[in-house]
């Protein structure tokens, strides 16, 4: 099982938050289950928590974190979900990343871990999210 990882949990390791120990358990967890991923927007949310760009690819390494390419197909997939969250008149809060990552987990992941369960369940019907410390 491929899961894709938000910025959220990995927000939470980085900056040693409360749900830091939660989130480093839910990646181990999913990496016992198969592989980790993440797409090109959470490398960069991620990246303003690092000195270089060596560190932040140094601790994708160590949480045995691969980097996913975005193909068309999922970006075109965030553009018609967006598109409905627009048209919906959702809050101006959210923005392209957020409908990136998600498209990005549902089209090539199994699931998507993340803190951010309930903005993902309601926009992407058909991805498995999970939240650190629940495995649904």
């Amino acid at each position: 099982m491929k899961t894709a990882v938000d910025s959220s949990v990995l927000f939470d390791i980085v900056k040693g938050a409360p749900g830091a120990v939660a989130a480093q358990t839910a990646l181990e967890t999913a990496l016992a289950h198969g592989g980790l991923c993440v797409c090109a927007v959470v490398v960069a949310e991620l990246g303003r928590y690092f000195a270089t760009e060596q560190e932040l690819t140094e601790f994708l390494a160590a949480c045995q974190i691969d980097h996913d390419p975005m193909t068309m197909e999922t970006a075109l997939q965030a553009a018609r979900i967006m598109r409905g969250y627009a048209r919906n008149k959702g809050p101006r809060e959210r923005t392209a990343p957020d409908f990136l990552i998600g498209a990005h987990a549902m089209q090539q992941a199994d699931a998507l871990l993340t803190t951010d369960a309930g903005f993902f369940r309601n926009h992407f019907k058909a991805l498995s999210v999970v939240t650190p410390g629940n495995r649904s």
